[in-house]
């Protein structure tokens, strides 16, 4: 099955551009993810840590505005 992708892949042109592009957009999101979680208020930190050791509230939508 690998043979078959890779013949078929090497018979086309311009595909290294997507190899790129899924890259790009790879180290893009991983860089978002992390700056997001870098700047996050450490009261945001500790309510979303606590979050698997309440048991009886359920959160809803309401709680996050």
């Amino acid at each position: 099955m690998l043979r078959f992708i890779k013949h078929h892949l090497s018979t086309e042109q311009g595909v290294d551009f997507y190899g790129m592009l899924s890259l790009l957009i790879f180290v893009t999101f991983f860089l978002i993810v992390i700056i997001r979680v870098w700047r996050m208020r450490k009261s945001t930190v500790d309510e979303l840590s606590n979050i698997p050791l309440e048991k009886d509230q359920v959160p809803s939508l309401n709680d996050q505005q």
